[in-house]
């Protein structure tokens, strides 16, 4: 993904979480929380990931955890997860190729997990979302 379509679904995220309509559902739809801890770094265990408002017609999740920066964006696997209508993709479960985030020494270093709303393989997502971080 493009630096500038990376900072661009950003800010549409940022934003989408912060308006709601009056029955609590962000405006601009799926949100996702990353629960990120000392365990998942420089590990093959991924963390638990929560989606809620995924669109209508969401079959499965495609999730990537990228690291970005002011060279070129790294990707460090992922997985699917079939939704399953608990809106919760569970710790461990994405193997395709996946490596925690793991900065070298005491460098910072940008990543994103990102999700994919999934309505059918080869088919446009129904709704992407990121999940920027930071780590040392």
């Amino acid at each position: 993904m493009a630096p500038v379509l990376s900072l661009v679904l950003a800010a549409r995220l940022l934003w989408g979480c912060a308006a709601k309509d009056e029955n609590g559902a962000p405006e601009e739809g799926m949100t996702i929380t990353v629960d990120l801890s000392e365990i998942h770094r420089c590990s093959r265990v991924s963390p638990e990931i929560t989606v809620a408002y995924a669109p209508k017609g969401t079959k499965f999740y495609d999730v990537r955890l990228i690291e970005y920066g002011a060279e070129e964006e790294r990707f460090f696997g992922g997985g699917t997860w079939v939704e399953d209508g608990s809106g919760v993709i569970p710790e461990g479960v994405l193997t395709r190729h996946y490596r925690g985030p793991c900065p070298p020494g005491t460098k910072a270093v940008d990543y994103a997990y990102v999700v994919s709303a999934m309505e059918s393989e080869n088919s446009q997502p129904l709704a992407v979302r990121l999940y920027r971080f930071t780590q040392e």
